[in-house]
């Protein structure tokens, strides 16, 4: 697959970038999950409120059992109260924690690179930036005129191009090696370097190549070596049955000689 590769004298060319990692089946449903799974890992879960026994109010009874008509209470503290405690509310406690396989995520970033690809610049101008909003801006505008959430791909943080871009409300930067499937999802558009499609595709290659590993995919000489082992063990199994059938064997041939002898005796005798 190729992609554009923009640049600021205006001639445009393409670059070759890998088909497993930006040109992949897009999986609606994993992408989703990958989202999901990554939103919930960014709440804190330390949300809490108190409940009828840590409100700081007086327990005594509010009015009396009988005569009044109300229901009957013993103190203000309840939930049914104004100013009471709450009932079934968050501890504090909660883990929103939720987690997913390296190759989920690895699979997940290719299906959502796969769906924005035609939204995909890549521009290496960006580390011509002299440190001014104004340069950045002007160059953003340049390249894409409607985009209203620019994701910014980078090899590695420079301070310049940090401090070109971090004014700019609609410009999001991150490193190749940080990016995920929801800032993907949520970008107009993206703009990438060179050196971070490289990083990007080596990182995305090696999680499939692990994953596969790890799947219990046998290479062929490792499945060679593996029935040599299996013979050697299967050797050793038949001798020690062979070596155990031998002593019945012989004991079968003495008690037979003995029985033999026992009758030569007693024929001796008569």
């Amino acid at each position: 697959m190729k992609l554009t590769v923009a640049s600021t004298i205006g001639q445009n060319s393409t670059m070759t970038v890998s088909d497993s990692v930006f040109g992949a089946k897009v999986n609606t449903v994993l992408i989703a999950q990958a989202i999901r799974v990554y939103l919930s890992n960014q709440r804190q879960g330390s949300s809490k409120v108190k409940t009828r026994g840590e409100i700081n109010r007086t327990k005594k009874k509010w009015f009396k059992q009988k005569g009044t008509g109300n229901a009957r209470h013993g103190a203000r503290t309840p939930s049914l109260f104004v100013g009471g405690g709450v009932a079934h509310g968050p501890t504090g406690l909660q883990n929103w924690n939720m987690k997913m396989t390296p190759s989920m995520r690895a699979n997940a970033l290719s299906s959502a690179l796969t769906a924005q690809v035609k939204n995909i610049v890549i521009c290496d101008d960006l580390e011509q930036l002299d440190g001014k909003t104004s340069s950045a801006n002007k160059l953003l505008m340049k390249m894409l005129p409607n985009a209203k959430h620019v994701l910014l791909v980078l090899p590695k943080a420079s301070q310049m191009v940090l401090r070109s871009l971090r004014n700019l409300p609609y410009v999001y930067i991150t490193s190749a090696q940080m990016l995920n499937t929801y800032e993907v999802a949520y970008a107009d558009a993206i703009v990438m370097t060179k050196d971070a499609v490289k990083i990007l595709e080596d990182r995305l290659v090696k999680k499939e190549k692990t994953a596969e590993k790890a799947a219990g995919v046998v290479i062929p000489a490792e499945a060679g070596i593996q029935e040599k082992e299996v013979a050697v063990k299967v050797k050793p199994v038949a001798k020690v049955a062979k070596a155990k059938a031998a002593p019945k064997k012989a004991a079968v041939k003495s008690i037979k000689s003995t029985k033999t002898a026992t009758k030569k005796v007693k024929a001796d005798k008569k």
